[in-house]
């Protein structure tokens, strides 16, 4: 594995730790989460005034969500012309990345929102519904009555484009650092709308992202590991057919 490499994934999962180290910590102590909430609450009719705001949920919600969706289904149509499009085949193993890291990335955030006892700041009691807040990782102590509500899922929505990052990385740089940085504000834009609707906490959020992440670089190391070993497997067998064809070669 070369130098930069080593030092590519080093730096990935040190971030990874680090990351969430912090962020668990954010989500048991639930000072910061609840200090950012209550900013957007209005405690004299008990509400979050945005929650139901409709430019807001139309353009913020169901249209930048749309972005991620139509960006997923586009490589997949690209990545089926590439059967037949000559030109297109040289990224066809960028596209089938970028598919796959997306796809399995996105079925995780939904797929931990859909189980989790965690409720959204707006179905909780002290914001005026009637579920309870406990820390992240703690047994269930309290009777949830919605919950569904961890990691955030439309924030996921655009951090799960950091996978156009990890499969344009090699054949692109400067394209996979466009996307990086797109993917990020994307993500934060639509974690924002979350926050101020009452909808998800900060640390919803924080944690769809380090999800997204963790994903690709998985996604990022078995891929890797299957080419260095088919490679050793191609140069056992290329030395195997050398000495096949030596004089006086015997079996």
């Amino acid at each position: 594995m070369e130098n930069s490499s080593r030092r590519f994934i080093f730096a990935n999962l040190f971030g990874l730790v680090a990351a969430g180290i912090v962020f668990t910590w954010i989500s048991r102590s639930g000072t910061f989460d609840f200090w950012v909430t209550q900013h957007f609450f209005d405690p004299v009719t008990r509400t979050f005034p945005l929650e139901h705001n409709r430019p807001l949920f139309f353009w913020g919600h169901a249209v930048l969500k749309k972005i991620s969706v139509v960006a997923w289904l586009i490589c997949i149509g690209l990545a089926f012309a590439s059967i037949r499009v000559r030109a297109l085949q040289s990224w066809r193993q960028v596209l089938l990345t970028f598919i796959v890291m997306g796809g399995l990335a996105s079925w995780l955030v939904q797929s931990l929102k859909g189980a989790s006892p965690h409720s959204c700041p707006y179905d909780l009691a002290v914001y005026g519904g009637s579920d309870f807040w406990f820390p992240l990782f703690d047994a269930v102590t309290t009777i949830v009555h919605k919950g569904q509500c961890w990691p955030g899922g439309h924030a996921s929505a655009g951090f799960v484009l950091i996978a156009g990052y990890f499969a344009l990385r090699e054949k692109a740089p400067k394209w996979a650092r466009c996307v990086l940085i797109f993917s990020l504000v994307l993500g934060t834009v639509m974690s924002a709308v979350q926050v101020v609707r009452g909808a998800h906490f900060v640390s919803h959020n924080l944690w769809s992202l380090w999800l997204v992440w963790a994903t690709c670089v998985t996604l990022h190391l078995a891929i890797a590991g299957y080419r260095r070993l088919r490679g050793r497997t191609a140069i056992v067998y290329d030395a195997a057919v050398t000495a096949e064809a030596a004089p006086g070669y015997r079996p």
